[in-house]
């Protein structure tokens, strides 16, 4: 591998574990945790609630994972858990009225957060990080092999 990708890999690590620790600073706040604001921000964007199984393929969390994450979240009043009126095998989670206040307070407290950060960056700038970072999204969708399937 060359310098270069060496340098990118180890810089987009460094964004991704500092971005990590900023934003569970800024969640702690409102008593949740990282992978709890995510769900929450999952459900919020989906009004009509949704399956277990399409919060944990959303996520790339085992069923099981999400079946604890979802458990404390109904015990504290963020989300319900309803039989689904189409196929009664199914459940389907949503945001309580509580719940959807505490999404809007963290999405407020995220857009904040991000405003803040990129204050610092010259609006030309702004562009080409924008781009930038599409085509590496764009990228990893299209990767699905982890060192792990070459074992």
């Amino acid at each position: 591998m060359d310098q270069i990708t060496l340098s990118l890999a180890d810089l987009i690590s460094q964004f991704f574990r500092r971005t990590n620790i900023l934003d569970r600073n800024e969640k702690m706040c409102y008593g949740v945790t990282l992978t709890q604001h995510y769900v929450i921000e999952i459900l919020y964007k989906r009004d009509s609630g949704l399956t277990m199984n399409t919060i944990s393929r959303t996520m790339g969390l085992a069923i099981s994972s999400l079946t604890r994450i979802i458990n404390v979240l109904v015990r504290d009043g963020i989300v319900v858990r309803e039989p689904s009126e189409q196929d009664r095998r199914k459940v389907i989670v949503r945001l309580t009225e509580k719940g959807k206040d505490l999404a809007q307070k963290l999405q407020n407290c995220t857009q904040e957060f991000w405003r803040r950060v990129f204050s610092g960056i010259p609006e030309t700038k702004k562009k080409e990080i924008v781009q930038n970072l599409k085509l590496i999204i764009s990228l990893l969708e299209k990767e699905h092999k982890s060192c792990c399937t070459k074992k």
